[in-house]
Formats: structure tokens, C-alpha cells, sequence
């Protein structure tokens, strides 16, 4: 029973984010709302962490069955792709480096904001 709860709480998040995404007019996936309301949730100790860490870490546990999916497509697309293929994987270089430094630098100002107080 208690796995369930924890379910259905992601799952009104994920709801939540899904509205979102169709009441706001940006183009931001309802999966990004959903998180973030989450964790603005988890934040204000609206939602206590006890409540949803068993459920997220079957999630986490799992994560890497969720990219079969785009792999087999790029595999079905690869014809298409074939002659950019360099450039795609330059940017992702790219994207993941800027994503590690703002990452980085992220957690570099929470860390120095929380050793402030």
C-alpha cells in the first residue's frame, strides 16, 4: 500500500505538470513542469521525502530501461542521420560539457549560499 501512495504522488505531479504544459503557452514538456513542481513541493516540505523515496528509487533503479527506446529509433533512422552523424555527436560533446559546467557552477553558488548562513 505504501508503494502505491508514493506512486500516486509522482503521478499527481505528473499530472500537474501535463496541465501545466497545456495551460501555459511555452514550449516546455509537462515532464519539466512536473518535476519542478515537485521539487518546489519537496522544497517547502509540502511533500515530506519519506513519501516518495522508495517509488523514486525503483525509478532510478530502472532509469536505463527508459533509453532503449530512443536508441532503437536512432538505429531506425540512421539512413536519415548517416551523413551528419559527426555534427550530432559534437553537439552532444558539446551540450554535455555546458550542462556539467552549469552544473557545476549551480551547485558551487548553493553549496557557498548554504556555508553563508
Amino acid at each position: 500500500m505504501r508503494y502505491l501512495l508514493q506512486f500516486m504522488i509522482i503521478l499527481f505531479f505528473v499530472f500537474l505538470g501535463e496541465l501545466c504544459e497545456y495551460l501555459i503557452p511555452l514550449p516546455i514538456a509537462g515532464s519539466i513542469y512536473g518535476l519542478l513542481l515537485l521539487f518546489i513541493a519537496l522544497c517547502v516540505k509540502v511533500v515530506k521525502l519519506e513519501w516518495v523515496a522508495d517509488v523514486a528509487d525503483w525509478f532510478h533503479s530502472v532509469m536505463a530501461l527508459f533509453f532503449v527506446a530512443p536508441a532503437v529509433a536512432v538505429i531506425d533512422i540512421w539512413p536519415e542521420i548517416s551523413g551528419i552523424w559527426v555534427y550530432l555527436v559534437l553537439m552532444l560533446v558539446l551540450a554535455y560539457f555546458v550542462t556539467m559546467v552549469i552544473t557545476g557552477k549551480t551547485a558551487d553558488f548553493f553549496l557557498n549560499h548554504r556555508d553563508k548562513k
